[in-house]
C-alpha cells in the first residue's frame, strides 16, 4: 500500500475491515434541515462543490491508518468513517448506472476494485453490522428496516437511502464524473505492523468528521500502555480488551441516544466507587 495514493488503488486487490474493538458507523445523515449539518450530508455537499468548480486538483480524502494483517489485508484504525462512506456512496452510484445502462468494461473492473469481486467484498464494517452492510448497501437484497439491531446499522441504512435518492434523478454524465471524482481522489496512507504502535498514532490522529469519544480515547490509551508494560500477558491482555469493548461498542449502539459512549465511563466510575 502506497504513502501516496487514490482511492481505488488503495482498495484494489486489497481487503479492508473495521476491528471489532473499533466503535461502529457513527455518521449521521440529515433528512430534514437543521441548523447543524450532518457528517453524511457534509460529505455529499462537499462533492457536489467540487463537481461545480473548475478546478483541475484532484479531489483530496485525507489520511488512512492501518493496522497491516498481511500484504493485502489490513485493518482501518483511522478514517473508517470515511471509507464506509464512501463505498457506500459508490455502491449507490453504481446501482443508478446500472439502471441506466450495463456497465462497461472498465467501469466492472473498477466496482470490483473498489467493491466487490465475485465473493470478495473489499471492505466490511464492524462484524455486527456486516452482514446487514453487505445485504442492504452492497448487494441490495434486503429491503427490510424493520429488523434493524443497532443505531450504526440505522445509520448505514439512512446513508445509503440518502445516496440512492440523490442519484436518482441524475443523469450518465453526472454519474461518471461523480465515480471519476472519488475514484481518483487522492488519500495518504500509513500501515503499519506494530499494533501499539497503530493505537498510539490513532491517539493523536485529527481528521474531519466526529471526534474520538472519551471512552475510545482511554481504551487507545489502556491499550498501548498494556502494549508497554503487559511483558509476557501482553497478548491475552490486549484481547481480552478487545473482546470487552467489542461487547461494550455492541450494547451501546443498541440503546444509543438513550446513553453516549461517555456515559459509560461515568457510570462505569459510579458503580467502582458506589457513589
Amino acid at each position: 500500500m502506497e504513502a501516496s495514493t487514490t482511492i481505488k488503488q488503495m482498495l484494489a486487490g486489497n481487503k479492508i475491515f473495521v476491528p471489532t474493538y473499533q466503535r461502529a458507523y457513527s455518521w449521521d445523515t440529515e433528512i430534514e434541515k437543521t441548523n447543524t449539518p450532518k457528517q453524511v450530508n457534509v460529505f455529499l455537499s462537499d462533492l457536489i462543490d467540487y463537481y461545480k468548480s473548475s478546478t483541475k486538483t484532484r479531489y483530496y480524502f485525507g489520511h488512512f491508518l492501518f493496522e497491516e494483517k498481511d500484504k493485502t489485508t489490513f485493518g482501518v484504525i483511522d478514517g473508517q468513517q470515511r471509507m464506509t462512506t464512501i463505498i457506500i456512496f459508490l455502491s449507490a452510484l453504481f446501482n443508478r448506472l446500472k439502471q441506466i445502462r450495463a456497465l462497461k468494461e472498465t467501469e466492472q473492473e473498477t466496482f470490483e476494485d473498489i467493491i466487490k469481486r465475485n465473493s470478495t467484498y473489499r471492505f466490511d464494517t464492524v462484524d455486527y453490522d456486516k452482514q446487514l452492510f453487505r445485504d442492504y448497501a452492497i448487494d441490495q437484497i434486503k429491503k427490510d428496516k424493520k429488523s434493524l439491531e443497532t443505531e450504526s446499522a440505522k445509520r448505514i441504512v439512512a446513508a445509503f437511502d440518502f445516496f440512492k435518492t440523490h442519484f436518482a434523478d441524475k443523469d450518465e454524465n453526472y454519474l461518471l464524473k461523480m465515480l471519476d471524482t472519488i475514484q481518483n481522489a487522492s488519500c495518504t496512507t500509513h500501515p503499519v505492523n506494530d499494533e501499539s504502535e497503530a493505537i498510539q498514532m490513532f491517539i493523536f490522529q485529527n481528521n474531519r468528521g466526529k471526534k474520538p469519544s472519551h471512552l475510545e480515547i482511554i481504551k487507545a490509551q489502556f491499550m498501548f500502555n498494556v502494549h508497554l508494560y503487559g511483558a509476557e500477558e501482553k497478548e491475552s491482555l490486549i484481547e481480552e480488551i478487545k473482546n470487552r469493548f467489542e461487547k461494550i461498542y455492541r450494547s451501546i449502539s443498541s440503546i444509543e441516544y438513550r446513553i453516549s459512549e461517555d456515559d459509560v465511563l461515568v457510570y462505569t466510575l459510579r458503580v467502582h466507587f458506589n457513589s
